[in-house]
């Protein structure tokens, strides 16, 4: 069965088929209904060296250890051990920590720049989340330097781009759901569209009897010979025999024409 077939078989069954539209219709409808909407928190932080003597601009310093830090940070924020404790400290929401711009594999940037992005179902939770992020990054900086005995003057520091504030409302998870629930609505519809036509057709052709065949009459000898399904056989029929009129005469015997004569 083809496109064709089953357009044909959605037209011929157009009843079955707009209350599977109307139940889809709905489905999808409940879908918007019960999946929230979810908010969105964008953070960028940027790593630069502490204001001394020596760097009057930390804006115009581009050093490479400045985009290791960076890299560094990212992998730390995003192991499954730091994840962890983001939940035991009630981010509910999904948060992503990417370096440069939006890319995850730090073996393949160069950027000093850290994004955070935190999405939550409400937009309180995605500020709190985001700003703990933010916090778990400044403190695993601090803590590596202090361990490392960097000086103040060579130290580097975490200067905010994009503030962990202002949540966005976004709807991707309500738009994923909403596809799915439509794709497979879609198949499973036309599915059940088509099994029904096949089993109404075979009810049909059950309940309908099937016609006998036609039983031919032959006479032959005048009797009536009645053979179903055998056409009766063509003989040619004799014509009648044509008979002209004739004149007949009949004998006179010579007896009766002597006495005839002595009559006479």
């Amino acid at each position: 069965m083809d496109a064709l077939d089953i357009l044909r078989v959605l037209r011929r069954r157009w009843r079955i088929t707009a209350l599977v539209g109307a139940v889809l219709v709905v489905l999808v409808g409940a879908v918007l209904f019960l999946v929230p909407q979810q908010y969105k928190v964008t953070a960028i932080v940027l790593v630069t060296p502490t204001n001394n003597s020596d760097v009057q601009n930390p804006y115009t310093v581009a050093q490479q250890a400045q985009s290791q830090i960076a890299a560094l940070l990212v992998t730390v924020l995003t192991s499954p051990a730091v994840t962890e404790g983001y939940t035991a400290q009630g981010v509910n929401g999904t948060i992503e920590v990417t370096n440069a711009n939006g890319v995850t594999d730090t073996s393949q940037t160069d950027s000093p720049f850290i994004t955070i992005t935190v999405t939550d179902k409400s937009p309180d939770g995605a500020v709190r989340g985001a700003q703990l992020v933010r916090q778990r990054a400044i403190d695993e900086l601090k803590n590596r330097q202090d361990a490392a005995k960097v000086t103040d003057a060579q130290r580097l520091v975490l200067t905010d781009v994009l503030p962990a504030a202002d949540p966005t409302t976004t709807h991707a998870s309500q738009l994923r759901a909403v596809g799915l629930v439509a794709a497979l609505g879609l198949v499973l519809g036309v599915l059940g569209v088509v099994v029904t036509d096949r089993v109404l057709t075979a009810r049909r052709a059950a309940a309908s009897p099937t016609p006998a065949p036609i039983a031919a009459v032959e006479k032959v000898n005048g009797a009536a010979d009645r053979r179903q399904g055998v056409l009766p056989e063509l003989r040619p029929v004799a014509s009648p025999k044509d008979e002209s009129p004739t004149i007949k005469f009949s004998p006179v015997r010579s007896e009766e024409k002597q006495g005839r004569g002595s009559r006479r």
